[in-house]
């Protein structure tokens, strides 16, 4: 499969696995860290380190510093595919 077939293979798996996600600015850390199959503290233990550093996809927050934190569809979809292990 090339990258592109695999960006787009994401996409639909991402929209099939969160309800609503392309309606909306993102998937919240909740919908996140169930679609990782990890504990929202480990969301916010990679956000805390400054993210987007292979722990989770970069992601859009407001000015405040109880901001809400959105994880963009196509970040999430870049996200695994970057980090898809190609083997032979």
């Amino acid at each position: 499969m090339t990258q592109d077939e695999i960006l787009k293979y994401n996409i639909e798996h991402i929209k099939s696995s969160i309800p609503g996600i392309e309606k909306s600015a993102g998937a919240t850390k909740d919908q996140l860290a169930n679609f990782m199959n990890t504990s929202r503290s480990s969301i916010d233990r990679s956000i805390a380190r400054g993210g987007g550093h292979g722990g989770i996809p970069n992601y859009i927050k407001g000015e405040g510093k109880n901001s809400r934190i959105i994880f963009p569809l196509i970040n999430i979809a870049i996200f695994l595919t970057e980090n898809t292990i190609k083997t032979a």
